[in-house]
């Protein structure tokens, strides 16, 4: 069965859409990108980055759940 969305296109997210939606400051985002623990975006122009909205919903799936207190 298909998801009521699956014929929207994919969403390119601004820098402050993954901060809301990760609720990682810029400076972490930039930190883990460094690292490769984090996706990085895609250059749209010399001064224009978008993150494909999928990647950044990938990477939240595969975190780690916490354990019980």
């Amino acid at each position: 069965m298909k998801a009521a969305n699956d014929n929207l296109p994919e969403r390119l997210l601004k820098l402050k859409e993954v901060m809301h939606m990760t609720s990682l400051g810029s400076s972490t985002i930039y930190r883990k990108m460094a690292d490769g623990t984090f996706p990085r975006p895609r250059v749209l122009s010399e001064a224009c980055v978008r993150w494909m909205e999928s990647e950044i919903l990938a990477w939240m799936t595969a975190l780690p759940i916490a354990k019980a207190a």
